[in-house]
């Protein structure tokens, strides 16, 4: 059974589409007895409403989780291609410790990272990423693996200029949004943009 994302906003409610659930949201129900006129039946039908939401929730139907965990869990998912979205950490019984694993991991490993999202809120492009190793592949391709665990390979022939007096570990990056789901990335020592794939 597939759960049904719950994202508490401040003073909002709504469900997260990308999960792919029905579009009827969990809270329907009790919309629907708050418009009853009569006392005792809309009371009748609250509580079943709610009785109802909770056995969701201790089934792992129903998922609450704050609009922190859900930025962070993009966070760390971004770059992968994930057929069927999953949160990392909300399991069906609403665990919430990888999600803040990641947010913590995150925060210390580029603390000074900036997240640009577009219109839709989506991230578009991630500045300020540490690096902690650049290596090269037998085919020339720069990989390049960031202090948040994340692992990216360059997909075309750009040369990527690297300055030997320069620790890896002094670098930072900037990826950002390709077209078609690709991805770009640079160096934060002025050199050309190049495409790139995450690989973990």
């Amino acid at each position: 059974m597939n759960a049904r994302l719950l994202i508490l906003l401040p003073a909002t409610l709504i469900t997260a589409p990308a999960l792919g659930q029905a579009s009827d949201s969990p809270l329907d129900p009790l919309f629907t007895c708050r418009d009853i006129a009569d006392d005792s039946a809309r009371l009748v039908c609250l509580d079943a409403a709610v009785d109802a939401l909770r056995g969701e929730t201790q089934r792992g139907e129903v998922v609450a989780v704050e609009r922190e965990q859900i930025e962070a869990a993009e966070e760390a998912t971004y770059g992968l291609s994930i057929p069927t979205l999953r949160l990392p950490g909300l399991s069906l019984r609403g665990s919430e410790d990888d999600t803040e694993l990641a947010e913590i991991e995150s925060a210390a490993a580029s603390p000074d990272r900036v997240i640009v999202r577009n219109d839709r809120g989506q991230i578009s492009r991630i500045e300020g990423l540490r690096v902690l190793e650049i290596s090269e592949n037998r085919s020339g391709e720069k990989i390049i693996r960031l202090a948040n665990g994340q692992v990216w390979r360059q997909t075309d022939s750009t040369y990527v200029q690297l300055t030997r007096s320069r620790a890896d570990t002094d670098y930072t990056v900037t990826i950002s949004d390709g077209a078609l789901g690709s991805h770009f990335m640079r160096l934060d020592n002025g050199g050309r943009r190049f495409r790139a794939v995450r690989v973990e």
